[in-house]
């Protein structure tokens, strides 16, 4: 590991808990080697050894690894019994060849198939609590401008010139493939590129070899629209329902609110999901099973929920013609004493907000 001085420590740490929108891990770098994979030169340029780290380049991946951990673009997935990967893994104790390996193989995809974008690629040794993993962050490359200074006969002139190869300014891979060594599991976040004339993914599919799944958002999202679509088939009218606000869209509230409110550590566990819609709507428990089974995600679940995301699910908005946007805590949206939806006979709604300080 990278040992830092005491300063650094105290710096990391601090820009750490400055940092919005991700969860703080016990994460601890072994080793980061760093290949460059541009598609325009006719090879990759592969390190012979790993970084040289100070804390800037500490907090930099260790933040990357962070947000991939809790961005709910990612996917947990497993590798299927005949991965060439997982059998390179588990066989090549040599972490600087296994490095040179992967981003080979990633090259090759990106110089058949021209979509996939050019980037660096860190493969870092790292744990987590303990538990040994090894990432892959690909970092892909953003057009940009520098500034050049020319020196011509007795003066000079500044003026900027373009750059092909910039690297993204924030701490976060655009891909990224997170490998638990201890389970064999892989946590991925993937794009889909044009390949033999269809959009598909790459790692998933021809660098890592592993199962498909839903992205975390996607669990999310199918876990709500199953739970409000049950709700309001077993209770079709309002006033069957306790706490539910009268304004369309109520039971979506109510419901989200529900499933929100499972979130331990921003994950939410389907089964407890499960357990507060047999305990507050037990006549829509049924319909939820069947229908979950349907969505792919399993009563064992447990959802990722991004911090960005679990901040936007605390409060509705509302917009009207004009632009004129509210935007409510998602509890008082159930509470008639903070405000109070009307509708008109033509069909709109107004909104009455009780108790402003002005």
């Amino acid at each position: 590991s990278y040992p830092l001085s005491k300063g650094a420590k105290m710096w990391y740490t601090g820009a750490r808990h400055q940092m919005k929108g991700t969860l703080c891990m016990d994460i601890k770098l072994n080793q980061v080697i760093f290949h460059l994979l541009d598609a325009g030169a006719s090879e990759p340029v592969l390190s012979d050894r790993p970084m040289d780290m100070d804390a800037n380049l500490y907090e930099y991946f260790t933040l990357c690894l962070e947000k991939a951990f809790a961005s709910d673009d990612g996917k947990n997935c497993r590798f299927l019994p005949d991965s060439a990967f997982l059998q390179e893994m588990q066989q090549n104790q040599d972490f600087i060849d296994l490095s040179r390996r992967i981003a080979g193989v990633v090259f090759d995809q990106m110089l058949q198939y021209p979509d996939i974008p050019s980037g660096d690629l860190a493969i870092v040794d790292f744990s987590v609590q303990g538990v040994p993993y090894y990432g892959v962050l690909k970092l892909n490359y953003r057009p940009g401008y520098t500034h050049v200074t020319n020196v011509m006969g007795n003066g000079q002139c500044s003026t900027i010139a373009p750059q092909r190869t910039i690297l993204p300014g924030n701490p976060k891979a655009d891909e990224a493939a997170l490998i638990d060594r201890a389970n064999l599991t892989i946590r991925l976040i993937e794009k889909r590129y044009t390949m033999d004339d269809k959009k598909d993914f790459y790692l998933s599919t021809r660098v890592f070899s592993c199962t498909q799944a839903l992205p975390e958002k996607e669990k999310l999202k199918a876990v709500c629209e199953t739970a409000v679509a049950a709700v309001q088939a077993a209770y079709p009218e309002a006033a069957e329902l306790e706490d539910v606000p009268p304004f369309d869209g109520g039971t979506e509230t109510a419901v989200e609110l529900m499933v929100r409110n499972q979130a331990v550590e921003n994950t939410i566990a389907v089964e407890d999901v499960r357990a507060r819609i047999e305990e507050q709507y037990p006549l829509a428990a049924p319909a939820f099973d069947e229908a979950l089974a349907e969505t792919g995600v399993t009563p064992t679940d447990r959802v990722t929920v991004s911090p960005a995301r679990m901040k936007r699910l605390e409060s509705r908005s509302f917009k009207t013609e004009r632009g004129i946007e509210i935007k409510i805590p998602a509890e008082l949206c159930n509470s008639d004493e903070a405000v109070e939806f009307i509708h008109s006979a033509g069909g709109g709604l107004s909104i009455l907000i009780k108790d402003v300080l002005v």
